[in-house]
């Protein structure tokens, strides 16, 4: 067992006291290229996620914690309550899509995206019907730690698709 595999994280839900949090980890320069191209306020922050809190929010947020300690974010979503993402950019009707991403720079190279990902299935595969448990994540091509963490978490490559006039690859993990 690799130590990655001997590390347990803990997920939990979104809230609105997180959100000095998310602002801290938006301006990171390690999440610019990928996830958040311009810095972001604490006002933009909060506008963009404190809505996502609620139980009828199609979004579901995730804080990443090890030892108590948040270290990333992940949100899941049903692909057809998103059917322009879903249905016409990845062309996938059923299943979950997840983003995610390791916040605190002190946590990067650990492995803990692989460790958080594979926490995110096993969370999300009981609150969805068997037909949903396929998910699915979109990397850009040149974003090998995100490629890489997602090969370790047992997701394989699907196909390319264009996202923001950009390619991206998706891959899938099947658990039906």
């Amino acid at each position: 067992m690799s130590e990655a595999q001997s590390i347990t994280v803990q997920m939990r839900a979104l809230t609105v006291s997180d959100m000095p949090l998310l602002h801290e980890w938006h301006n990171q320069p390690h999440l610019r290229p990928f996830y958040e191209r311009e810095p972001s306020t604490l006002e933009q922050v909060t506008e963009r996620y404190a809505c996502r809190v609620s139980n009828n929010h199609p979004t579901n947020c995730l804080i990443a914690e090890l030892n108590g300690a948040p270290f990333g974010y992940l949100q899941w979503y049903l692909n057809r309550d998103f059917p322009e993402y879903g249905t016409g950019t990845i062309g996938i009707t059923a299943g979950v899509s997840f983003d995610y991403y390791i916040g605190d720079p002190a946590s990067l190279g650990q492995q803990l995206g692989t460790v958080m990902l594979n926490a995110a299935v096993e969370h999300v595969k009981p609150l969805v019907c068997v037909e949903d448990q396929f998910f699915c994540v979109g990397h850009r091509p040149e974003n090998t730690s995100a490629l890489h963490c997602s090969q370790r978490a047992g997701f394989r490559y699907c196909k390319v698709f264009t996202e923001d006039g950009l390619p991206h690859e998706l891959y899938v993990r099947d658990e039906r």
